[in-house]
């Protein structure tokens, strides 16, 4: 028996903004891939933001790899560019079961399969149990209407399961980093250097009236510990990898265990260069340690300062003083 293939794609957008710093692939791959293992399917992604690859070679490889799902993760501005990679799948492997995830087909999920017929199924919220078990589904041909946190089309109209409970244990979240090839992924800032995104947690308990993820999250925070996180940069370390990305939206909100995280890393002297972001209010709770930040190996500290009017932050529910933000820029610049 042939092993099924799931080709993961992040779609071919580019805004100029982001994109000025460096050069990362999306982090959600490697956790799906695993996923995709668990349920018997060999994965494969296909980074078309970037490695700049066009919708043309996207479905150039879909001809020759001629995977039995194809997967994009999506956010508001790149779904017109995802929706195209779907509709291109259709054309060039007729087959093939399509599926999309991320923050906008989460909360739009209604729309995009009332209107977009290249799509099969849209997994909401936090995908990785999500899509093993509709993979199981695929393979074993199990009711995708028992696999929670799945909507698609049935008997005209839109079937949506029970959503998902979040994952209970970071910890258990394995990333496939043995499929990602990382010379082409740099920051800019040091040429040769060579980057990946880690996720120390995930979520927000936040309420900022702008922002999706108190929505996406569940208005939720969970922290890796911090010997999960360093294990995981040593591995990286090992294949090659020198500077890291923390793509979590709140890596700071438990002083403790950043503080545990930041002590290993001075520690181990891996000598690798981090980035992050994080709230200027942990920034100024966070200046009898700052030199920590620098000892570990912080480079590129990104904050949400968002306005420099208070009536505009409270607005807003930043739950911050232009005060802190002044603060923080100083304690970062010192």
């Amino acid at each position: 028996m042939n092993t099924k293939r799931i080709l993961f794609v992040s779609p071919p957008y580019h805004c100029g903004v982001v994109e000025c710093a460096g050069r990362w692939l999306p982090s959600q791959f490697v956790y799906l891939a695993t996923a995709a293992r668990r349920a018997g399917f060999e994965p494969v992604i296909f980074d078309a933001t970037g490695l700049w690859k066009s919708h043309a070679e996207i479905a150039g490889a879909i001809e020759d790899l001629r995977p039995d799902v194809v997967a994009v993760s999506a956010i508001t501005a790149t779904m017109p560019d995802a929706l195209e990679v779907l509709r291109n799948a259709r054309r060039a492997h007729p087959g093939v079961t399509t599926v999309i995830g991320g923050v906008h087909p989460t909360f739009m999920d209604r729309e995009i399969l009332e209107h977009s017929p290249e799509v099969d199924y849209v997994v909401r919220g936090e995908g990785e149990i999500t899509l093993e078990e509709l993979l199981s589904c695929l393979a074993g041909g199990g009711d995708p209407a028992n696999v929670r946190g799945l909507s698609f089309r049935r008997d005209g109209g839109v079937l949506r399961a029970p959503p998902r409970p979040l994952i209970r244990d970071l910890a258990t979240l394995v990333p496939a980093w043995d499929l990602v090839d990382f010379a082409p992924y740099t920051y800019y800032v040091y040429p040769g250097s060579r980057l990946a995104i880690v996720n120390t947690s995930r979520g927000c308990n936040n309420i900022c009236t702008f922002c999706s993820q108190q929505k996406f999250w569940n208005r939720s925070w969970r922290g890796r510990p911090a010997a999960h996180v360093v294990a995981e940069l040593e591995l990286l370390h090992g294949r090659g990898v020198d500077t890291v990305l923390f793509g979590d939206e709140y890596p700071t909100s438990d002083r403790g265990r950043w503080e545990a995280i930041l002590d290993a890393l001075i520690e181990r002297g891996f000598g690798m260069r981090f980035l992050m972001e994080t709230r200027v209010d942990d920034i100024v709770r966070d200046e009898d340690i700052m030199d920590k930040y620098r000892r570990a190996g912080f480079v590129h500290v990104y904050v949400g300062v968002e306005a420099t009017d208070q009536a505009t932050l409270d607005l807003v529910k930043k739950d911050t003083r232009v005060e802190q933000s002044k603060r923080a820029l100083e304690l970062l610049r010192e």
